[in-house]
């Protein structure tokens, strides 16, 4: 009981420590006000210190009185710079140098109790060395650990107190078996394939699946769960498990891995992993957009901003765990999913621009994330456009070998999804279908995901 309680406490704390880190990347708009002050105040220290005032205490002349008042003002204006000192650190002028500083001496604080840092260097060297399999550069990679929402939820809202499950048909009808196993989709997830394509396993299980083998936690293993998103009052909609959970199993997963394989073995195992993250759906349907419709771009640019912060700290908590190469997964046309259609369409095309606007909005500022920790020492990101193909396959689905685009294969394909879903009838064939439900969309709108994937992972260990 007092590990987990423990356990607990490190993620707040690394999660404190990853808000420091991220203030100044979530809104871009402060650092460039506060970048017109630091230059004023170390030009006026100089100017009131160096000055001739002081030596000229020396030669005491008649004038010498005057001398000590006019020192006077200058000796009130030091106090300010110094009270002033503390802001230019928060906003420096370039946020990837200031940023890059810090971030050396907090993980040697805080990671050593975990045992991170030590064996971070000797692993990340070797890890390019490694001879690609099947002739794929993309195979030097040999684990996947997912993070986010349904769409890379393998069944572990399966083992929670929640409504959001699709563990019951037709969920389910085109996997292995022809069984549901709580995936949104008629068969295989878009990381499922990723990890086919790249040879490591054939699905990537849930952390939470009580069958879980050591070899398929060397391998890879999700912890994403349906319902949630990057802010945490999201996943508290339907009861799944917030980031901050998330991340609390991962440092779970990492001390099991290490009583199994060893300290050194289980470091290199997430120093040379993926960590994929998809999410923020949710939190524009089920959280902003159900209590901010009329909200101003004001209040959509604050909650972006809140998003982007919340990922920032997400992505520097998992750093401080042994995380370097990250794959950020875009929103999707949002405004074109057969529920927006359904309740909020009003464009000729059917869909709602306003949303769209919003998803693209919020995806040009997880690129500038995903840029971000690129710049960061012995780090890697990629960023993975979902919008653009789902969209290009939206307006030209003959293109893709679909027929269907504006509705799911499960029911009227209008509204239902999850329970909704449950024991409806279905399309003849879901392949001819972008959507598999009036949210998540089918594998074979997963195999085009998970191309992108492919051709950018590969990347990442270049």
């Amino acid at each position: 009981m007092r590990g987990f309680l423990l356990a607990g406490v490190l993620v707040a704390l690394l999660l404190a420590a990853g808000e420091l880190h991220c203030a100044a990347t979530a809104a871009p708009a402060p650092p460039a006000k506060a970048s017109a002050p630091p230059p004023q105040h170390p030009g006026a220290p100089p100017q009131h210190a160096p000055p001739s005032p002081p030596r000229r205490h020396r030669p005491s002349h008649g004038r010498a009185p005057p001398v000590p008042r006019k020192q006077d003002p200058p000796s009130s204006p030091p106090p300010p710079p110094l009270k002033q000192d503390p802001p230019p650190p928060s906003p420096p002028p370039p946020p990837p140098q200031q940023q890059q500083d810090p971030p050396s001496p907090p993980p040697q604080q805080i990671i050593p109790p975990i045992q991170v840092v030590p064996p971070i260097q000797d692993p990340d060297a070797a890890a390019p060395a490694q001879p690609p399999r099947g002739g794929n550069r993309s195979a030097v990679c040999t684990t996947l650990l997912v993070f986010g929402d349904s769409t890379v939820d393998p069944g572990n809202n399966n083992r929670l107190r929640t409504t959001a499950k699709a563990n019951f048909p037709p969920y389910g009808v085109n996997f292995y078996g022809r069984r549901p196993t709580g995936r949104f989709t008629n068969g295989r997830l878009a990381t499922d394939m990723l990890a086919d394509k790249l040879g490591i396993m054939r699905t990537i299980p849930g952390f939470l699946d009580p069958t879980l083998k050591l070899g398929q936690l060397r391998k890879g293993v999700s912890f994403a769960s349906a319902g949630s998103g990057y802010d945490d009052i999201t996943a508290n909609t339907l009861s799944a498990l917030p980031f901050r959970r998330q991340l609390w199993h991962f440092w779970r997963y990492k001390q099991l891995i290490r009583a199994l394989l060893g300290l050194r073995r289980a470091e290199r195992i997430v120093n040379r992993a993926t960590f994929i993250i998809s999410a923020g759906t949710n939190d524009m349907l089920l959280n902003y957009i159900a209590s901010n419709r009329s909200a101003g771009p004001i209040a959509m640019l604050r909650y972006e901003n809140h998003l982007i912060n919340a990922g920032c700290i997400i992505m520097q908590v998992m750093r401080m765990l042994g995380a370097r190469r990250f794959v950020f997964v875009g929103l999707p046309p949002i405004g074109c999913l057969p529920i927006a259609r359904t309740l909020l369409g009003r464009d000729p095309d059917g869909c709602d621009s306003d949303l769209n606007q919003l998803a693209a909005s919020f995806n040009s500022r997880l690129v500038q994330l995903s840029n971000f920790v690129n710049y960061q020492p012995r780090m890697k990101s990629t960023y993975i456009d979902t919008y653009t193909i789902i969209r290009a396959a939206t307006d030209n689905p003959q293109n893709y070998g679909l027929t269907e685009v504006s509705r799911g294969c499960c029911g009227s394909g209008m509204i239902e999804v999850g329970q909704t879903c449950r024991g409806r009838r279905t399309c003849p064939d879901p392949s001819k279908y972008l959507y598999w439900d009036a949210v998540h969309p089918t594998e074979t709108t997963n195999q085009l995901i998970t191309s992108l994937m492919l051709d950018s992972i590969a990347g990442i260990y270049s």
